[in-house]
């Protein structure tokens, strides 16, 4: 009777296996159908520099003083579904830093990062520095920085994020006003 009962389990257990396969494939299916993992293209749309969005990088550098405020805001060129996160990034040459500004992402898809310039950038010395900030499906956002640098080289579209670059001059002077 146990041997009856093992391969009636066993049995059991290989009409499981093509379930569970099906049932994956339709949850990969129905997860690409409502958020596919490419989003459209994203703009700068903020004043303040000449950025030509994903990817682009501001040609003029914005001149930011300590006590003045840093806003930038990043949208989609066409509706978004689906989940949209955002990872902030300095770079300055080859040095890249993860920077976790107050990032803020709408329902529409609209990424905001706002607030005072001496907190935003508490720590980071005076110069120029590239904003750098990853928008795209959560799960694919960059984390190495290996990964922002050659976004910011080559240009990054349709794998699931995309690199968009603001020039900034902490404590300089530039011609432009904030």
């Amino acid at each position: 009777m146990s041997a009856v009962s093992a391969s009636a389990r066993r049995a059991a257990a290989i009409a499981l296996v093509p379930t569970a396969v099906a049932t994956a494939l339709a949850l990969v299916v129905l997860r690409v159908h409502f958020q596919p993992p490419s989003l459209s293209r994203y703009v700068e749309s903020t004043g303040g520099g000449d950025s030509d969005g994903a990817g682009g990088v501001t040609l003029a550098p914005v001149s930011l003083q300590p006590d003045g405020r840093f806003e930038m805001e990043l949208r989609p060129t066409a509706p978004v579904r689906g989940a949209v996160g955002a990872r902030g990034f300095l770079l300055n040459g080859d040095d890249v830093r993860p920077w976790d500004p107050p990032l803020s992402v709408s329902i529409d898809g609209i990424v905001r990062v706002v607030g005072p310039v001496e907190r935003l950038f508490a720590g980071i010395p005076t110069g120029t520095w590239d904003v750098a900030i990853a928008v795209g499906r959560p799960e694919f956002l960059p984390t190495a920085p290996n990964d922002v640098v050659q976004a910011r080289d080559h240009g990054r579209e349709g794998s699931g994020w995309q690199l968009l670059i603001k020039r900034i001059r902490l404590g300089g002077s530039s011609s432009r006003a904030p």
